[in-house]
């Protein structure tokens, strides 16, 4: 059987929605989902008509490599990102294998569809239509099917579908999904099940999170009668760590999975540290944890958090009442983060940062380039309150007056003064130049503008 190249390429780009086998086992980091461009570098493009690039094969009249054929000129077509010149072919794929049986085929024609949906859903204006009706056509061909590639194509189409659509119509297709495959025996179906539930989760998280705690249940059920022998899955590690979060979080007992994650996860150098930093946390709601920080510190001062997120638990702290506890929560979920961040790598130049909003503004600044709705909800560090819940929070005189941060003289009578910027003035608008070897990207802003950036914006 050929490979097929296109195929591939999709797999690459399109990130954790489209959860074939193969992809699994990947750490579950930050609810983060970053879409490739589908070649790093762009080759010149080539002035040939459309019509030569569409040519089909007349050597033997054998589908199968004029489908080839046209396979590798759409391949060349994309490399050059000749867009509509590589949609004409695929449709010509589509067209010619939307009825054959022949197991090649159906593989070609679902690849011409993924990376049709692709093209429309990343590099069209306006694309998200047609991008929804390429994926459309593998899941009506496929809906009814029983055999097992089958039933792959049509999860998979089925994913990418639901990532175009709103939250509440995304939860409904990972039910359905759920509800006729999670008794499937095939080994890859379930995986993509897992992967599946996983995925749910993270869209629950912040919105019904004891319903979040209870999906991941369903994939951490079955590995609780290992016998700890035989390593983990990467997924089903970070789905019993975020499990013990969420307990923190909806206040229920997290003993359950923390002697889980001991007895299968011994080996996984992020069970200790993260299971310890778990426990000061849920401390700190009680008691001052600062000596529990400071051994922590001392026998992990080299863990990065390379695959945690603390926006979850920001989220948490935010909305805790006591005054008191949530200071006190606050202050050490902020020291996890600054070590997220301020540790630079040995074999490096890492910036060590002031503090963690100038690092995450400079991380995020960095790695996170996807600009879809779905990873700016789910790809930020650090959790920031809505504008409802901003003017929820009671502010009295007495919280004002201890933030000297606040305490500038912004006039908020002031018309040309936003709302946001009466919440969260410019700590830095009466700055001076300093000397004492600032934050290099923000010294770069000021020499070019006179301002350091506001870290709250």
């Amino acid at each position: 059987m050929k490979k097929l190249i296109l195929f591939t390429i999709i797999l690459m780009g399109i990130g954790f929605m489209l959860l074939d086998t193969s992809d699994t086992n990947q750490k579950i980091v930050t609810k983060e989902s970053t879409i490739k461009t589908l070649k790093d570098e762009v080759i010149k493009k080539e002035t040939t008509p459309v019509k030569t690039q569409i040519k089909t094969v007349k050597s033997s009249n054998n589908l199968n490599e004029e489908i080839e054929s046209l396979l590798k000129k759409a391949e060349k077509l994309l490399e050059k990102s000749k867009w509509e010149e590589a949609l004409n072919i695929f449709n010509l794929i589509i067209k010619k294998t939307a009825k054959t049986d022949d197991p090649q085929l159906r593989e070609d024609f679902v690849s011409a569809c993924m990376t049709q949906g692709y093209i429309y859903q990343v590099y069209m204006d306006d694309g998200k239509d047609m991008a929804i009706e390429a994926y459309s056509k593998i899941t009506n061909r496929f809906e009814k099917s029983d055999d097992i590639a089958s039933i792959q194509y049509y999860i998979d189409a089925k994913l990418q579908l639901a990532y175009l659509l709103p939250n509440d119509e995304r939860i409904e297709i990972y039910n359905e999904l759920v509800s006729r495959f999670e008794k499937n025996i095939d080994n890859g179906i379930q995986k993509k099940i897992e992967a599946l539930l996983i995925s749910k989760s993270f869209q629950l998280m912040g919105q019904n999170d004891e319903e979040a705690m209870q999906t991941l249940d369903k994939v951490i059920e079955k590995y609780k009668e290992s016998d700890g022998t035989t390593e983990l899955p990467e997924n089903i590690q970070f789905s019993i760590l975020n499990n013990i979060e969420l307990a923190l979080i909806t206040n229920n007992d997290n003993d359950t999975y923390v002697e889980l994650a001991k007895k299968l996860m011994s080996n996984s150098p992020d069970t200790k540290p993260l299971l310890s930093m778990l426990e000061i946390l849920k401390n700190a709601q009680e008691l001052n944890q600062d000596e529990a920080l400071a051994k922590w510190k001392e026998e992990f001062k080299d863990y990065r958090f390379e695959d945690w997120s603390f926006q979850e638990v920001e989220r948490w702290a935010y909305h805790i009442e006591d005054k008191e506890t949530k200071e006190r929560v606050t202050k050490y979920i902020n020291a996890f983060v600054d070590q997220k961040y301020n540790i630079p790598d040995k074999n490096s130049n890492t910036v060590v940062y002031e503090n963690h909003s100038d690092a995450t503004e400079t991380y995020n600044n960095t790695y996170n380039t996807q600009e879809t709705e779905d990873y700016t909800e789910q790809g930020d560090e650090t959790y920031t309150p809505n504008e409802e819940e901003v003017m929820q929070e009671e502010i009295t005189q007495e919280e004002v007056d201890t933030e000297d941060i606040y305490n500038n003289d912004t006039n908020i009578e002031d018309e040309n003064v936003t709302a946001d910027e009466e919440l969260y003035p410019d700590p830095y608008e009466n700055a001076e130049p300093i000397n004492d070897d600032p934050d290099p990207y923000a010294q770069e802003i000021y020499d070019a503008t006179g301002e350091y950036p506001n870290p709250y914006e």
